[in-house]
């Protein structure tokens, strides 16, 4: 038999070619569950594979989001993954992902690799590296290509480009506040970058916090690290093994749980002798014990806004800011009570 064609799904399945294009596209919105099976059928049958370079080429889209991310085994990032391709599915698109493991020059090269497969749309999250030549680099990239892009997750200001971020600065006053009004007035940070507006923003909140206790900031207390697990281990020592009663903000939850490791190494007990907040509300900080508390970013709701900024067509250069929450857990002690 010569190679099926979508009209010969379409006769054999008793439905119009349009309803094939929309189910095998799936857009099904419109097409009855028994036409989707009947059709599908008929496509297992003979083992039918749509030419979607074909298809692309006639419609000028390939139904494909190109999505960088700085470190896809963080959970964090995981987590924004699954979300952005559960929206992105239901809308017919397939999603390119691409890791820069935080290198800038390998993070260009993913944006020109992404972009010469002619992608409809990109997602970006620059890794802390990202500088100003960069922002005009992906700006020439954008109009050369006629993509819409949007930045997520960092502030960074550039022509016809929609910022979605948390807001970073109310989350770092949310974790500083709280243990300050635990009792805690000596709050050491393990911070990001201090080249990422996330980091920036936090510690930010942390100052305005203090500043409306009457705390003086000590930049002795201040620890940067790169939101990685290897580098808050490192940092975690030098700090618990001088100060075994202290308290910790953690930038986010990955570096938290380096100071839960080097705690139990030390013989120290999260929630007693060291306390600990974190930020994001990872998945394995409700599993740990204690349970860590933390500054929630509203994931989904983050999401749902690249999505919908995404295929504006005025998709121009505005800030999104998505409010954050603390969740209370076991791994702050209340050192008010005497």
């Amino acid at each position: 038999m010569s190679k099926i064609t979508i009209k010969d799904i379409a006769r054999e399945s008793g439905v119009s070619i349009t309803s094939v294009s929309f189910i095998l596209n799936g857009k099904t919105d419109s097409v009855s569950k028994e036409t989707k099976e009947r059709v599908l059928d008929v496509c297992k049958k003979y083992n039918y594979q749509p030419n979607y370079l074909a298809a692309a080429l006639k419609s000028k889209s390939t139904h494909f989001i190109g999505i960088l991310v700085p470190d896809i085994e963080n959970s964090y990032y995981s987590r924004i993954l699954k979300i952005l391709e559960d929206i992105f599915d239901k809308k017919g698109y397939s999603l390119l992902i691409s890791s820069s493991g935080y290198d800038l020059e390998k993070f260009m090269g993913n944006i020109r690799n992404l972009v010469s497969k002619s992608i409809d749309y990109c997602i970006v999250i620059p890794p802390s590296s990202f500088q100003e030549q960069n922002k005009e680099e992906l700006a020439r990239l954008s109009e050369h290509i006629n993509v819409s892009f949007v930045i997520f997750d960092r502030k960074i200001n550039y022509c016809n480009c929609p910022v979605i971020v948390n807001d970073d600065i109310q989350g770092g006053y949310l974790a500083t506040n709280y243990l300050i009004k635990k009792g805690h007035k000596k709050i050491y940070c393990i911070t990001g970058s201090r080249l990422v507006s996330s980091s920036i923003d936090r510690l930010t909140g942390y100052k305005k916090a203090l500043e409306e206790n009457n705390i003086k900031y000590d930049e002795s207390l201040i620890y940067e690290g790169d939101y990685k697990y290897a580098d808050a281990l490192d940092i975690a020592s030098k700090i618990l093994k001088k100060d075994k009663n202290c308290s910790v903000f953690a930038f986010n939850d990955l570096m938290a749980y380096a100071v839960y490791k080097v705690a139990n190494e030390l013989g120290l007990k999260i929630g007693k002798d060291v306390s600990v907040v974190g930020f994001d509300d990872n998945n394995f900080s409700n599993l740990i014990y204690p349970g860590l508390t933390t500054i929630r970013q509203n994931v989904q709701k983050l999401c749902e806004a690249v999505a919908e900024e995404l295929f504006l067509e005025d998709c121009s250069a505005r800030t999104i800011t998505i409010e954050p929450e603390l969740i209370e857990r076991g791994s702050v002690n209340d050192s008010t009570i005497k």
